[in-house]
Formats: structure tokens, sequence, C-alpha cells
């Protein structure tokens, strides 16, 4: 009789911390899971948010799963009676939490080690604390000192990042890769989205963000309204969705720049719009390691940042940090003098430096099944 083939079933990972938003966490989360062996290994995903996460048919399609655990605030019962479920049908070899929110943390973890879970990896995404009332920061700061006993790997998206949430404790900087293949630069993908935009014969600064505080999107179109006092033919291009949406289009008519700005909402051709920009800017009040500032210099941009961002962001020299409580004048002097600046493609410098979320991909797989 010939030999049976019996293929396993794969390993499964939990990652928690997901929302609605396709941000830059959710990003490397996703470039990561579809650059896996998902015969070897697969992720599942926990939220705490009622809505659908960011991505969720893609996960599906990949074959996972995602799972929404009531917040105790809604029922305690099922809140814990979720966890348990999950845990109990479900071997895990990792619980991977990319979130910051660490009361919320907590308990995933105490489950995880609970039920034997051997790696259980917090991982953090930022540089600073989002707004929160005293009663929050003392919840904040009495899980924090109980994550100890349940967490046993520490990431970082950045060294900064990382000595925010951890001070003191060991942690490793896991960089925010991108598939360098994708963000080639390239002549005619570039002439064809431009064309596409009718943005021919335009000088095209472009930026990614969720259109919420944190990315300072006010500030980008007093930004854009100096620069198209500099030159008349100068273009916004934005790229992403948010809550200020309908202020920001106010703003935009107020200023009379319709035909200078152009909001594309969520998109996925960003490595496309990326060829067709001219410039990228990136005037965000916080950041952790924006991953679109990566994609940014893969295509070869020249890229104007806030100077609280990470200086290991700058991967090709071509950054310039900036500023964000001068007169937006100064940003656009600065865009304006590095105009004749000739562009070439810098994947493979991204690609030499560690970027690339192929490599990534194998290494985090290496660990997740080691």
């Amino acid at each position: 009789m010939g030999k049976v083939n019996i293929m396993s079933e794969p390993k499964k990972v939990l990652i928690a911390g997901f929302t609605e938003n396709k941000g830059g966490m959710e990003s490397y989360v996703m470039n990561i899971y579809r650059n896996c062996d998902r015969e070897k290994l697969q992720f599942d995903f926990v939220t705490f948010c009622d809505k659908e996460v960011a991505y969720s048919d893609e996960i599906t399609s990949l074959g996972g799963r995602v799972f929404h655990i009531p917040r105790k605030k809604q029922s305690v019962k099922e809140h814990y009676g979720m966890m348990k479920k999950i845990f109990e049908n479900t071997p895990y070899e990792a619980v991977y939490f990319q979130f910051n929110m660490k009361p919320l943390s907590l308990d995933l973890f105490r489950y995880a080690k609970k039920y034997g879970v051997k790696k259980r990896i917090i991982h953090s995404h930022n540089t600073t604390e989002p707004k929160m009332s005293v009663k929050d920061r003392i919840r904040e700061k009495l899980a924090d000192m109980k994550l100890d006993k349940y967490v046993n790997y520490r990431f970082a998206c950045s060294y900064d990042a990382g000595k925010w949430m951890f001070g003191n404790r060991d942690y490793k900087v896991i960089p925010n890769c991108v598939n360098c293949d994708d963000f080639k630069y390239d002549t005619d993908r570039r002439n064809a989205k431009r064309r596409e935009l009718g943005l021919e014969n335009k000088y095209v600064i472009g930026t990614v963000g969720r259109l919420q505080p944190a990315k300072n999107p006010e500030y980008i179109i007093d930004i854009i309204n100096e620069c198209v006092k500099i030159d008349k033919e100068c273009v916004l291009v934005h790229i992403g969705d948010g809550n200020l949406k309908d202020k920001i289009n106010n703003k935009v008519e107020k200023l009379h720049l319709e035909d200078n700005v152009k909001m594309l909402g969520a998109r996925t051709d960003i490595s496309e719009l990326m060829n067709a920009m001219d410039a990228f800017i990136l005037p965000s009040l916080h950041e952790g390691f924006p991953i679109v500032l990566v994609e940014a210099q893969a295509t070869g941009l020249r890229c104007y940042v806030a100077d609280n961002i990470t200086r290991d962001c700058n991967i090709t020299g071509n950054v310039k940090y900036l500023p964000i409580d001068v007169t937006p004048e100064v940003w656009a002097e600065t865009i304006a003098q590095d105009k004749d600046i000739e562009r070439r493609d810098m994947s493979d410098i991204v690609r030499k430096k560690g970027y690339d979320i192929k490599t990534m991909a194998e290494e985090m797989e290496k660990f997740f099944l080691s």
C-alpha cells in the first residue's frame, strides 16, 4: 500500500488590537500575514470594538477568523466567556497584541498564560499616549504594573516607541517593512496614474493618513495653501478618511483650494499614487514608525516630516525634519527649494537596510513556529 501523506493543520497565532481603521499597525500585520506560508501558519484576530475590523474580508479569504469580544462595560459575563471559548477551542502558539491600551491587553494575556500559550507578545506602535481621563490613566498604570506577570516578549516599531511603552524593560525593535517590489519607482505607472487623475504638468505633494487630529490635517491644508502661493500648479493628493473629513473639506472651500486639493479617501492603489507624487509630507503630532514613510522612500520621494518623528525613519537620506510649531510658509519654502532634485528608485536601498516585508515575514514565521 502506498504511503499516505496527511497534511498537518497550520499552527495558529492570535492577533489582537485591530480597529476598523486601515492604519499603519494594521498594514504591518497584514503585510506579514500575506507573505507568510499559510499552510504552516495561520492568523486569527480578536477585537474589542463593535465594528468590523480593517481588512476583515481579506482576513477571511486568507483563512483567518475574526472574534469580537464584548468589553466588560457591556457584559462582564460575555467578556470573559468569549475569551474562555476562544482559548478552549484553539491551541495558539502565540498571542500578539498590537495596541497600546494596556487594561484591554491584560485580560487577554492572563487567559493566554492560563491556557498555556507559549509566546505572549505586546508590540508598541506609538511614542505618545492618547488623551485620557485621570481615571483611565490610573487604570493604565495599574495594568502596566501587572503585565510583567503575563507578557514574555516585548516588541516595538522603533527605539522611541519601545522606550515610551516599556521604559527600562528589555524589548526588540521590529521595523515596519513594506513590499519593496510593489513600491519600485516606475515612470510608466507614474504617467498612467497622473493621466487618470488629471495631474499632468502638476507638482504633486502627497500624504497618507486618517483625517484625525493626530495626523494634523488642518496644518497640511495650510502648507498647501502656502505652496500654491509659490507655484499655482501645486496639487495636494490626500489619501485617507476620518471624522474630520467635513471640516477639512470646508477649509479647502474657504481657502478656494478646490482645484489644488484632491481628497481621495481610503485607497488600495497606494504604490501607484506614490509613483504619481513629487513630494511627500507628514506633519503629524505624533507617530511611532510610520509605514507610509518607508513606502514613500522606497519610491524615491523627497519626504518632509514633523521633527517629533524618530530619526530611525530616515532610511534613504531623503527625509527632512521640520518643526510643526512654525508657520506653514517654512514647510512650503523648504519643499520649493528641492523641486529640481532628480528622483530615482530607492527600493533596493530600503531592502538592503532590512525593511523588505518578505524577509521580515520569514523571520516572524520562524519565530512563531520555533
